[in-house]
């Protein structure tokens, strides 16, 4: 376990500026964080965490956030000084091409984590970041890491340039790369490069990549590996799902994938922490406020200032979600004692009005949830828990802790923003009590479920439950509120259904197929996701190959115009959407459905008609 708890006093930020490492006492840094993201000190936003998790342990730590990489003299990447031991990319929160392009790959005009919403990172923020630092300072190691980086740390299929890539560490000037949730495996660089170990020495640290000289390989490969296709090789779409299908189902061994000038080595993933460390960790003192530098408001801080982060890990395994790629799928839930702690601090706060906006994690009644088999044999390869179910669910737990967390004095309401996942709720009496509580008290009018789709073949390739677990859930649900009205409890509350369109194996008739089912169900949704292929998914191998990586089978990829279709299939209320709808119907032979399912053309007119007439 790491011992957390050095005599350093924790600031009340992390310095960005010269001035402050002067006020502390700093002449020169241990490590630089360059992040993406402007520096917002909770413990949601990646620098701040890792940056106060590594100055626990004993290392001085500054953040240069979204530094002007136009600017070619890096002036930005160098204000801090030159670091004792390494620079530290953080590319930000989420994929800077996720953040930059909308599924139809329309150029984003904002940035909900930069000052004002206004975009400031470059696309492929940690190449550009990570060449800059190279460039200024040759000699200082530079670690690569986050969401960006952990997802591409093999050869992938990129959306944006609609091609294959090779590895990060075969395009970025970085000595190590850190995948997955990294505090330990940075801790753990950090000890080793003060220790004075070359950092070409550092080769045997959980989670983490290092590359190797193709002439090294050649001489000396890695003992026990598994050998990914080389680059360029792996274009081929069927040795594209051929070597998916083998990074997916490996836990245990290094994984190694060699590109024309460089070998890059995926070490095993790094342990799960232990409640007593993720206790420690989320109880440090974040100021859970934007750095006072900013002058304009930071938008990504306000819908989670004041929220509280339960757990660790997902094992819903969602084909198209990279969490379990990232978090893993082992649970580590802190005790209940540190999260009231947390809240307690929390509610000191001038800002805090009295609502806790969230309680979770990637799914929120994943909290508290144990495996037997996970404590003797890690995560198990085919990655099927749900069904699997041989856990112990933390339903108790939840909402022990959920009661305690109302009781604060100061707190007027609790909620569940971060989802909960409909199948996990158990059967019988222990799931009704469960439901009743959580509507009671911890849902602000509409319940996020993500069913994402109800036909059959849809939801096997989404990994998602089948339609008749969503109507057994939807039926508890419309009980729950029955009873409700009938005894004059509060108002009426309503499920909102996460859906997506456009996933590998969905076609228009599908499509068509969800829209008609949400209508008979009295069910309507504005959170319609478009597939977007991110790399290391699932459903992004089957997009890019065309089959399932799984099963060889072939897959159907809606591709085009199609995508823009599907979903406007599930805004059929929208007289706007008209025109695609009715395509996607005239495809499909479904000429029955105009006039039907989607409103008249003179709806259409009179509405652009008043619109012309308000300009």
């Amino acid at each position: 376990m790491i011992t957390f708890g050095h005599n350093l006093p924790q600031p009340e930020f992390l310095p960005m500026t010269a001035a402050e490492l002067k006020n502390l006492g700093i002449e020169r840094l241990d490590v630089i964080l360059v992040s993406g993201d402007a520096y917002v000190d909770h413990p949601s936003f990646a620098a701040a965490l890792l940056g106060r998790a590594l100055w626990d342990v004993g290392f001085t730590v500054g953040i240069v956030a979204q530094p002007d990489w136009k600017n070619r003299e890096f002036k930005d990447f160098s204000k801090l000084g030159r670091p004792k031991l390494f620079f530290a990319v953080v590319p930000g929160a989420v994929d800077s091409m996720v953040n930059a392009y909308t599924p139809a790959l329309k150029k984003r005009s904002e940035d909900s984590y930069s000052p004002g919403g206004k975009p400031k990172r470059p696309e492929r923020t940690t190449i550009v970041y990570a060449n800059a630092i190279h460039e200024l300072y040759p000699q200082i190691p530079i670690v690569i890491g986050g969401i960006e980086a952990s997802l591409r740390r093999f050869a992938h299929y990129d959306y944006w340039s609609d091609s294959v890539r090779q590895g990060i560490l075969a395009d970025a000037p970085a000595s190590l790369l850190v995948y997955g949730m990294g505090e330990l495996a940075l801790i753990e660089i950090a000890k080793r490069l003060r220790d004075e170990t070359p950092v070409r020495e550092i080769t045997d640290i959980p989670g983490t990549c290092w590359t190797m000289s193709v002439a090294e390989y050649r001489k000396n490969p890695p003992e026990n590996a598994v050998i990914l296709p080389a680059y360029p090789q792996i274009a081929n779409k069927e040795t594209f799902a051929r070597a998916f299908a083998m990074l997916y189902q490996e836990t245990e061994r290094r994984i190694v994938q060699a590109h024309p000038k460089t070998v890059i080595v995926a070490n095993p993933p790094m342990r799960s922490m232990m409640t007593k460390e993720l206790d420690h960790l989320y109880e440090l003192p974040f100021t859970r406020r934007q750095h006072p530098s900013y002058k304009e408001v930071i938008p990504a801080l306000a819908p989670v200032q004041f929220s509280l982060i339960t757990h660790r890990g997902c094992f819903g395994n969602c084909s198209f979600c990279a969490i379990t790629h990232h978090q893993g799928k082992i649970i580590t839930s802190r005790s209940e004692e540190s999260i009231i702690r947390e809240a307690k601090r929390m509610i000191k706060m001038p800002e805090f009005r009295g609502t806790i906006q969230d309680v979770g994690g990637p799914s929120a009644n994943m909290y508290g949830t144990v495996c037997e088999k996970w404590r003797e044999k890690g995560a198990c390869r085919d990655k099927q828990c749900t069904v699997c179910k041989q856990y112990d669910d933390g339903v108790e737990l939840q909402l022990s802790l959920l009661q305690k967390l109302r009781k604060l004095t100061g707190v007027k309401h609790v909620f569940i923003n971060s989802g909960i996942r409909y199948d996990l709720i158990p059967s019988g009496a222990p799931g009704d009590k469960y439901l009743v509580e959580i509507t009671e008290h911890h849902v602000s009018g509409h319940m996020k479920v993500a069913p994402e789709h109800i036909t059959p073949h849809v939801t096997k390739l989404m990994h998602k439950p089948a339609r008749y677990r969503f109507e057994q859930f939807h039926g508890r649900f419309e009980r729950i509120q029955e009873e409700k009205a009938a005894k004059n409890h509060g108002k009426r509350q309503y499920i909102l259904p996460y859906l997506m369109s456009s996933h590998p194996g969905c076609t228009i008739t599908d499509m068509i197929e969800l829209a008609l089912y949400l209508r008979e169900k009295d069910l309507y949704t504005e959170q319609v996701q478009d597939f977007t292929p991110t790399p290391m998914t699932l459903s992004t191998a089957m997009y890019y190959s065309g089959m399932n990586p799984l099963t060889g089978d072939k897959v159907y990829v809606p591709l085009g115009n199609e995508k823009r279709i599907q979903r406007a299939m599930l805004h059929w209320r929208d007289p706007t959407q008209y025109d695609y709808i009715v395509t996607g119907l005239l495809k499909t032979k479904r000429t029955d459905l105009v006039g039907d399912l989607v409103p008249r053309p003179d709806k259409i007119r009179n509405r652009k008609a008043k619109t012309k007439t308000k300009k």
